[in-house]
């Protein structure tokens, strides 16, 4: 009796420990990825230069594209009436420097001779916009490694170790408290720990990736996702298990495909037309889940194709106002949103229309500029929706709870109110993974998962979920700046918006700060298409920053002694 005593003090040691392991862990990773991500060190050398020999103007040429025009907000204004607003667009490729007629009035030439769409250039080119002439200067380099600073160096072989240990400990947690080994829990562990390890090497050895501050955040999110599943849905841990696979698979395939723009940009139409065709025949094939007619079955399995969607959305939009050749581009967007949206709307999944919605927005605002503009669409939305609340009563009994809660605490506002008490029960370090209550309620591991890891793993690991992709936004935000095309800048930027207005969805609405829509915690609840979706989201993210397609750090020869970087090898 007295061993069996022993033992029994020993597990309940071991699962204290474990759970506040979990938590440092998590703290651990998400602090040191971000750090590396705000102190990183990049390098945006000069190219090359566009001289004009007459006025002895010089146009400085990079990494990123350059906009040239009479439009105040290009990179380079050139103010004369012979110059379109968007005039042309230089970018440099893989093969070199590339140069983009934006259907300008007077046209671009190369050598005297007018372009037709694009034309490549070469060290001497005299390239010619609106009667003004320049001459094309390419610059030597030498390849050398960059020397960053250790804090912006995370040393992600540690923490994929400390994602292993995590991955483990929560297995733990969810086979030693029932006191019985699943071998589909275990099997869904011990796979997420390979397919990490297996992300990792694949993406050193074949995508030559040096960075992977993202995918360290996803992984981490994932592993606290699956051990809430497991260790309330033992049989369906292999499924969300799969679901992060094949979004890693979807994640690596996009990353990859995304290097080529010449090659990806002329699917935006097959894309376009697939993401309206399959939110039309959901409409038609889905049956009623929740009021909503977002699910359809094939062949046993649940899909929820608006999360597909999401990513053709993305890209549709980026790739149509990459370079905004004319207000036709933008029309035809706003028109294919609308459409998305309206569908949606006719679906009843009110969160997936204001996801998408606000991505549009954000779009829209990310080529134009224009607040006015944006602002009219917001009016006109929101004119929309009242009209709909006013003759589609059916539509507004759905948020009638809505800062009503306390007062139906056993009808509309069932979700919310428990969600926040046992929320706060859970304190600021959790009960244990499996311990909640709140896991007893509908839903909770899919509308309601904050709730659930705010209880089991605690409110610091709660809020460091949300704080986590606000920070990656602002970093997407800056990166941007500096991305190789605008392509990319308008994609990352979309989708880590698209992620945090996500999660603000999700956490305001089962905290009832704003209407309760029923969209998922990106990454950690429970449901393989949103998972999917949300790793796919991550290649577009990654590819605004310019470390993911560097093989290697490049500078200016004669700028090698400003900058402290290692010795050629």
């Amino acid at each position: 009796m007295k061993g069996r005593g022993f033992v029994d003090a020993f597990f309940d040691v071991l699962i204290t420990v474990s759970r506040y392991a979990l938590l440092l862990i998590a703290v651990y990773v998400v602090a040191r990825v971000l750090m590396a991500m705000f102190f990183k060190k990049t390098t945006n050398p000069v190219r090359g230069r566009l001289i004009n020999a007459v006025t002895g103007e010089v146009i400085t040429l990079r990494d990123n594209e350059i906009s040239i025009g009479r439009n105040k907000n290009c990179d380079v204004v050139l103010g004369f009436d012979t110059i379109s607003r968007l005039h042309a667009v230089i970018a440099y490729r893989n093969k070199g420097f590339e140069i983009f007629d934006t259907n300008s009035k007077s046209g671009v030439t190369v050598n005297g001779e007018k372009i037709k769409g694009k034309a490549s250039l070469v060290k001497g080119d005299v390239v010619g916009f609106g009667g003004l002439e320049y001459t094309l200067t390419v610059n030597k380099f030498r390849y050398i490694k960059d020397k960053s600073s250790k804090i912006a160096q995370p040393g992600y072989m540690l923490i994929l170790t400390l994602l292993t240990v995590f991955n483990l400990l929560t297995l733990l947690l969810t086979s030693f408290p029932q006191g019985q080994f699943e071998f589909m829990v275990a099997s869904a562990f011990l796979g997420m720990i390979l397919t990490m390890w297996g992300y990792y090497f694949f993406a050193s050895l074949v995508l030559r990736i040096t960075n992977f501050e993202l995918e360290s955040i996803a992984f981490l999110f994932s592993s606290v996702g699956l051990g809430i599943v497991a260790s309330m849905y033992p049989e369906g841990a292999l499924k969300q298990f799969f679901a992060i696979v094949i979004g890693v698979l979807g994640f690596c395939f996009l990353l990859y495909t995304l290097r080529f723009l010449d090659v990806i940009k002329v699917f935006r139409y097959i894309l376009g037309a697939g993401a309206i065709g399959l939110l039309a025949v959901t409409l038609i094939i889905a049956e009623p889940t929740n009021g909503a007619l977002s699910w359809i079955n094939i062949g046993g399995v649940s899909l929820q194709p608006s999360e597909f969607v999401k990513v053709a959305f993305i890209f549709v939009g980026a790739v149509t106002l990459e370079r905004l050749q004319s207000v036709r581009h933008l029309t035809m967007y706003i028109a294919f949103a609308a459409i998305c949206v309206i569908e949606l709307f006719l679906m009843y999944d009110f969160g997936a229309a204001l996801i998408f919605f606000f991505t549009f927005v954000v779009i829209a605002f990310m080529r134009s500029g224009d607040i006015r503009t944006i602002m009219l669409i917001c009016i006109a939305a929101a004119l929309g929706a009242v009209l709909i609340l006013l003759f589609k009563p059916y539509v507004a009994a759905r948020f009638s709870g809505y800062m009503h809660i306390w007062e139906n605490m056993d009808t509309t506002g069932y979700q919310q109110t428990r969600t926040l008490i046992y929320s706060a029960s859970g304190g600021l370090l959790g009960l244990g993974l499996g311990n909640g209550e709140l896991r007893h309620i509908f839903a909770a591991a899919e509308d309601l998962v904050f709730g659930v890891v705010s209880e089991e793993f605690g409110l610091i690991m709660g809020f460091l979920i949300p704080l986590t992709y606000a920070f990656v936004a602002v970093a997407t935000v800056i990166n941007a700046q500096k991305a190789k095309s605008a392509f990319y800048a308008i994609s990352g930027v979309a989708a880590s918006s698209l992620i945090l207005f996500q999660t603000m969805l999700n956490v305001f609405g089962v905290t009832d700060l704003l209407p309760l829509t029923g969209v998922t915690l990106p990454f950690v609840s429970k449901g393989g298409s949103s998972i999917i979706c949300c790793f796919c989201l991550l290649a577009f993210i990654k590819s605004v920053d310019v470390r993911t397609f560097s093989n290697f750090k490049v500078i200016e020869a004669e700028e090698v002694s400003d900058v402290r970087f290692e010795s050629e090898e």
